[in-house]
């Protein structure tokens, strides 16, 4: 079904669509909104709205109480006898698929990781928002000057603040405060060269408020210094993510019952995913934002923390990162078929060279998993394995997300590792992204509930409004509206409507 050039008969007598479009930007809990006219198959024309839900500072507000309360409960009623040590704690670190506890030792690697991670960066004034029980403070703050961390929860605070009292070699670098992660109060400008957000941007209330704390934390930075936003979970795979949960779950569903269970779940989905791309428009926006770093979550074990998350490292400046978005390209399948190839292209190119679309074979498999056949071509790659190959060889392979298909990764494979004169490593450019204004970088959780609701209730309002011609045959919830070069909506990338109730046009 694709936008018509000319207006149809039904919709002749309205002289501007931007009347009805400011019908709809003047309702409560929407940001944005376009009226085109489509044609069906049958010849049928009507009238589409697209808007795009506006979460109110009461849904955000209501959103961020939501998180802390189950936080404060979680850890409110666990006395001192009960207590794990710090950095030992991983309550409610349960699997989506079985909804069982995530196995410990898996728990310790995806922890190992990150603190590998962070050390990599010699981190010596750390600010950690969103410290939680403890699980970087505990190995990573007896090694550095000062470690500060915050929490919105109390009950987290006070624990972690009575644990860090009774430890000698954290009770004179360690301070904790008690603040939402987008309050910056007491805290120092310009003086940590780290600061940490793992496993916190998920409970965030929308991209907007992630947004306004990565503003506030690059204030908070030193010159040189870096944000380090971990656990993050990629928008572009929540739909095959929920899938596999649905399959793993009732896995007998038939498949129109999975793509209606799915779709309902990515419309009320409670926590935060982000497209990479946020990132690169993100540090686009901010001058003194010198290198974006996007990488998959590293690890051996084929779960939901290393399927469908992923990190990134903000540098600001000054300083010159390696730059790897133009290295040569190398396509999986096609030009290179095996590991034992890779050693050739890199004496062939003489230096790093990216290696592209490279079925994920930890998504492949999870597909297959679903009943999806694999389709696309080339031998399925684990990146863990590609990683490890590097190791072996004194390589080094950074592993990326494809913006071209979610089912794709990129590795760049460097002959070394270039070091900065501090000591650590900068890459700017290991992901690639796409036009980013044509598609959603993030969903909304704060506004889901009011999102599915927003169709019905606009086409309600709409009527005591205006003539009824003028009010849309349907209305389609878009989490971001696609733009032009100069900024304005593109019309003619809107999405067809497929109208399948009244709240199934929704896109996440």
């Amino acid at each position: 079904m694709a936008p018509l050039t000319h207006t149809r008969q039904r919709v002749s007598s309205v002289d501007r669509f931007d009347e009805v479009e400011a019908a709809l930007r003047k309702r409560d809990g929407v940001a944005q909104a376009a009226v085109v006219p489509h044609e069906d198959g049958t010849g049928q024309r009507r009238l589409v709205a697209y808007v795009v839900p506006e979460a109110p500072d009461a849904d955000v507000t209501r959103h961020v109480e939501m998180w802390r309360a189950i936080y404060d409960d979680m850890y409110g009623d666990t006395g001192p006898d009960t207590t794990p040590g710090i950095g030992d704690d991983f309550t409610g670190w349960n699997s989506s698929y079985t909804r069982e506890p995530i196995p410990l030792p898996e728990m310790r690697r995806w922890r190992a990781a990150m603190v590998e991670r962070v050390r990599g960066l010699r981190a010596r004034r750390v600010l950690e928002i969103g410290v939680g029980s403890g699980l970087l403070l505990g190995p990573l703050a007896p090694e550095t000057e000062v470690y500060w961390g915050t929490d919105f929860s109390e009950p987290v605070v006070e624990r972690l603040r009575a644990q860090v009292a009774g430890d000698p070699r954290l009770k004179d670098k360690v301070t904790l405060r008690c603040q939402p992660a987008d309050v910056a109060d007491g805290l120092p400008a310009e003086y940590f060269d780290t600061v940490l957000l793992n496993s916190v941007a998920q409970y965030f209330p929308d991209a907007a408020y992630l947004s306004d704390v990565l503003d506030s934390a690059l204030r908070r930075l030193a010159p040189g210094g870096r944000i380090v936003v971990g656990d993050i979970r990629n928008h572009g795979t929540l739909r095959e993510f929920l899938t596999a949960v649905h399959h793993a779950q009732r896995p007998d569903a038939e498949p129109s019952a999975v793509r209606a269970a799915v779709a309902r779940a990515a419309r009320r989905e409670t926590e935060l995913h982000l497209d990479p791309g946020f990132f690169t428009e993100w540090a686009d926006a901010h001058h003194d934002v010198v290198a974006v770093d996007v990488r998959l979550k590293p690890g051996p074990d084929a779960n939901e923390l290393t399927r469908h998350r992923y990190e990134v490292v903000l540098h600001k400046g000054p300083g010159g990162p390696t730059r790897l978005a133009d290295v040569p390209t190398v396509v999986w399948g096609s030009d290179v078929h095996r590991t034992s190839a890779i050693e050739a292209e890199l004496a062939r190119h003489g230096g790093p060279f990216r290696l592209t679309r490279i079925p994920n074979a930890r998504l492949v498999g999870e597909a297959a998993e679903c009943g999806v056949p694999a389709t696309e071509p080339g031998t399925p790659l684990d990146p863990h394995a590609l990683r490890t190959w590097g190791e072996e060889h004194g390589r080094t392979v950074l592993c990326t997300w494809s913006a071209e298909a979610p089912g794709w990764f990129e590795a760049v494979i460097t002959p070394e590792e270039p070091t900065a004169e501090d000591g650590t490593h900068r890459y700017d450019g290991v992901y690639r992204p796409l036009d980013t204004r044509s598609r959603p970088l993030a969903n909304a959780p704060a506004a889901s509930r009011r999102a599915s609701k927003l169709p019905a209730v606009l086409r309600r309002e709409l009527a005591v409004e205006l003539p009824g011609h003028q009010v849309p045959d349907e209305i389609v919830v878009l989490a971001r509206m696609p733009l032009t070069a100069r900024g304005e909506i593109d019309r003619a990338a809107l999405p067809e409507p497929a109208r399948t109730g009244d709240d199934e046009g929704n896109r996440t």
